[in-house]
């Protein structure tokens, strides 16, 4: 059955984590080390922080669940499947199956008990009326202990009965010693472990804190169900007197060296120092390794590369510790230490101390791992034969990793730092979009140099292995022994060249993206800055581009044609990071920065030439009015491009991007800087040439830029 009533031990412990966010910021990257079988081992996250917590408590429950399922199947002498019995137990349907009476009546009365010993808030008032008294179900429960035959039955009962006098606090501390000596039978039951949480929690709540924290510490073990708890609730001792009090209670070192354990859980412990006590006290503790453990886990934040998490973890102290550590068994001992030497850039004695645990546990994955990654660490460059040599290593320890993809992927950030560093960017490249190859990545050079290398043969097994990852991926596949981008990539290429402004080239592809629509007429020329309207356009990209061609080569035969040089500098407006139209041109678009410099300057340069040969041309005053401010538009856009700052792109360190002094207005500090290197041509021309006009009257109407510079001048 659920144990939901330990939310009443925790309620002071979640109202810590009430403010806490749903993101744990101390995960790691990369672990390489094996897994332990202690609790709270293998947890790499703050194990205060609400979402380990949740995690924690609902794996809890799903183990919990399940080995009361296996119980009750051995205890019906396996005549039900799992899935009968969690109909019975849980579901509480088809209970006509069970002819077993003592079973029915236990299944039964805890229904009528759980809803006093769960939380009553979704609960109706009229429900809750109807609810039988607690009291009339304790005293029922407690009878059963006394006169049920199946000994496996009075325990669940003592358990029952003891959870409902600690919900209702009915002094479950007296039914506990009553009923005690149940527990003194040899059989093995998770049942026993509920009842030592209870117990350990009635004492809590009759303010003998030190004994109850004590009987908590007795969960802490690989073997009990409920292990959690013991830390949890841990921090019930909060003075150096309650702590004398608990070491008191103490029978055994063990028992004492597991205190200092439970209290170097606590983020801000004094690792180090608990260590050297458990040390003092027993030098082949096993909580002394668990200890060690948990902090060696801990400082494989050293191999992070983009968390912002830092620690001064004082390395040198540990390893001047540990050097005088003797015990029977040195192996976490010396693995400790050939790490904090690692992370020192001590190789020489990581080294020595490596080769020891090879000599003494060579079929240790684990060490091997370790061997591996002082070799990663200490390699200054890159060629073929290291190539092999990586590749070779690496596979023979992924077939056996049991964790994560750690070893994999650390592989590729060491590459990725090693090619870097002899400036071979493409290389580079490859080793970081490993596991996930980002669209957004890609201009027209790159494109091609990874459809070149998928087709080339490869010089080493490392390039085998990113051809065949990339394969994994289905961004490109073979196909009639040469490799072809699959539609993603064709459609990214049809957006590269089109930025690029080879709309020939655009439509040859063929690609799918030709037969979306445009949102937004790339042709227009509108007063909102952005030339977006509300109304839906029905052109698709392949009309789009068709009748760009068309434009192209109109002007080709007369380049003083005015509706051509307009239409053609709308699309090269629109088609810029400015426009309407520039979803055409890139993966990813950004509110507030752009990635492709050259192209975007190019792109209004071209803009602004073909307006001026409109403006030179057009005869008629509205119509040259309108081309004006299209040429005012294309020199914010300029002012914009040349007046942004260049940034390392946040999640892809491959990419520059360009952010904007600006985003959707200008404040008078880059007013003043617009107006202070000679901006604002076209604004004054069209106050001073066009001010008489119709279009002028509508746009000093709506174009808060245009009426902001001219106060601002």
């Amino acid at each position: 059955m659920i144990l939901r009533t330990l939310i009443l031990w925790f309620f002071i412990k979640l109202s810590l984590f009430a403010c806490a966010g749903g993101w744990d910021y101390n995960q790691k990257e990369f672990i390489f080390l094996e897994n332990r079988n202690m609790p709270f081992s293998n947890i790499s996250e703050e194990i205060n922080s609400a979402n380990v917590y949740n995690t924690i408590l609902w794996a809890y429950e799903e183990k919990n669940k399940e080995e009361n399922l296996k119980e009750w199947k051995k205890e019906l002498k396996d005549k039900y499947s799992i899935n009968e019995i969690e109909d019975f137990v849980y579901k509480r349907i088809n209970l006509e199956k069970l002819k077993d009476k003592e079973i029915l009546d236990y299944i039964n009365l805890v229904k009528e008990q759980e809803k006093h010993v769960t939380n009553d808030y979704y609960m109706g008032e009229e429900e809750k009326k109807k609810l039988k008294k607690y009291t009339l179900i304790l005293n029922e429960t407690l009878k059963k202990i006394d006169t049920v035959n199946s000994s496996w039955l009075k325990l669940r009962y003592f358990y029952l009965s003891l959870r409902l006098a600690h919900y209702k606090k009915e002094n479950p501390l007296k039914i506990y010693e009553k009923y005690k000596y149940l527990l003194e039978n040899k059989d093995k039951t998770i049942v026993k472990d509920w009842i030592q949480g209870l117990y350990a929690g009635a004492l809590v709540k009759n303010k003998q804190v030190e004994k109850g924290v004590y009987e908590f510490s007795k969960l802490f073990d690989k073997d009990k169900i409920n292990s959690h708890l013991s830390y949890y609730n841990f921090f019930h001792i909060k003075s150096d007197t309650q702590w004398n009090e608990l070491l008191n209670l103490a029978n055994t070192n063990e028992e004492k060296t597991k205190f200092f354990a439970l209290r170097a859980l606590n983020e801000n412990s004094n690792i180090l120092e608990e260590l050297q006590n458990i040390y003092s006290l027993d030098k082949n503790s096993k909580w002394f390794d668990f200890t060690l453990f948990r902090e060696l886990l801990n400082t494989q934040h050293f191999f992070d590369q983009s968390s912002e998490y830092e620690r001064n973890f004082p390395y040198k102290k540990y390893i001047e510790f540990l050097q005088t550590v003797q015990k029977d068994d040195m192996y976490l001992v010396k693995l400790s230490l050939a790490y904090f030497n690692l992370y020192e850039k001590n190789y020489k004695e990581s080294s020595k101390l490596t080769d020891e645990l090879i000599k003494d546990y060579p079929s240790s994955h684990e060490v091997q791992t370790l061997s591996y990654i002082l070799y990663l660490e200490q390699l200054e460059k890159i060629d073929t034969r290291i190539e092999n040599s990586i590749y070779d290593k690496m596979i023979k320890l992924t077939k056996n990793e049991t964790n994560s993809n750690s070893i994999h992927n650390y592989t590729f950030v060491v590459l990725e730092k090693l090619y870097l560093k002899q400036n071979d960017k493409f290389n580079s490249f490859l080793a970081n979009h490993i596991n996930y190859l980002d669209l957004a990545t890609f201009d027209l050079e790159l494109l091609e140099k990874f459809r070149i290398f998928m087709e080339n043969p490869k010089d080493s097994k490392i390039k085998e292995h990113f051809a065949n990852k990339y394969l994994e991926q289905k961004m490109i596949k073979k196909q009639d022994n040469k490799f072809v981008l699959d539609e993603n990539l064709q459609n990214t290429k049809t957006k590269l060249l089109i930025n690029n402004l080879k709309f020939e080239e655009a439509l040859n592809l063929n690609s799918s993206l030709l037969n979306e629509k445009v949102q937004f007429n790339p042709f227009n020329g509108l007063i909102r800055g952005n030339n977006r309207s509300g109304k839906q356009n029905t052109m698709s990209i392949k009309e789009f581009l068709d009748k760009t061609l068309v434009i192209q080569k109109e002007l080709e035969k007369n380049p003083k044609s005015v509706m051509d040089n307009y239409l053609f500098a709308n699309a090269l407006y629109n088609l810029s990071y400015f426009g309407n139209s520039n979803i055409l041109t890139t993966v990813y678009r950004s509110v507030y920065s752009f990635n492709d410099y050259d192209l975007q300057k190019e792109k209004i340069n071209l803009a602004i030439k073909y307006y001026t040969i409109a403006l030179e041309e057009s005869k008629e005053k509205e119509f040259k009015a309108k081309i004006t401010y299209m040429l005012s538009k294309a020199e914010l856009a300029l002012f914009d491009i040349n007046y942004s700052t260049k940034m390392q792109d946040y999640y892809n360190k491959d990419l520059n991007r360009y952010d904007l002094e600006r985003y959707w207005f200008y404040n008078k500090k880059v007013y003043d800087n617009y107006i202070k290197n000679s901006y604002g041509k076209y604004f004054d021309m069209l106050k001073n040439d066009y001010s008489n006009t119709k279009y002028y009257k509508e746009l000093i109407h709506e174009c808060a830029n245009l009426r902001i510079y001219q106060k601002h001048k």
